[in-house]
C-alpha cells in the first residue's frame, strides 16, 4: 500500500488545514452506507433483473471517486494539533514526537 493520501486531501481546501478533509471523509462514510445498503438488496432478492446492473455502477463510481481508506492521524501531546500517525515532528509546533506503536 503507498504511503497514504496528503493531510489534506482536497487540493482546493485551505492547505494550513490540519486532518482529514471533512467532506471526503462524509463521503466514504456514505458509500460505505450505500454499500452495506445495495448487500441488503442482494441478499433479500439474489438474482433479481436489474440488480446486476446497479451493483456494477456502483462498483464503477466507487472505483472512480478513488477515496481510499480514512487517513490515520493522532493528536500532539504538547499542542493538540492534528497530524498523521506516522508523523515523527508535529506540523504545528515542530516537536519531535515518540513512533506510535504498530
Amino acid at each position: 500500500m503507498s504511503v497514504g493520501p496528503p493531510m489534506n486531501e482536497n487540493p482546493h481546501a485551505n492547505p494550513h488545514a490540519k486532518g482529514p478533509d471533512p467532506a471526503r471523509s462524509r463521503l466514504r462514510a456514505t458509500v460505505a452506507k450505500m454499500d452495506r445498503e445495495l448487500e441488503a438488496l442482494r441478499a433479500t432478492s439474489p438474482g433479481a433483473s436489474g440488480h446486476d446492473a446497479l451493483f456494477a455502477s456502483f462498483a464503477d463510481l466507487v472505483d472512480q471517486l478513488a477515496l481510499g481508506p480514512e487517513p490515520e492521524v493522532r493528536e500532539c501531546p504538547k499542542c493538540g494539533g492534528i497530524g498523521m500517525r506516522i508523523a515523527t515532528v508535529c506540523g504545528a509546533c515542530w516537536t519531535k514526537l515518540t513512533p506510535p506503536p504498530s
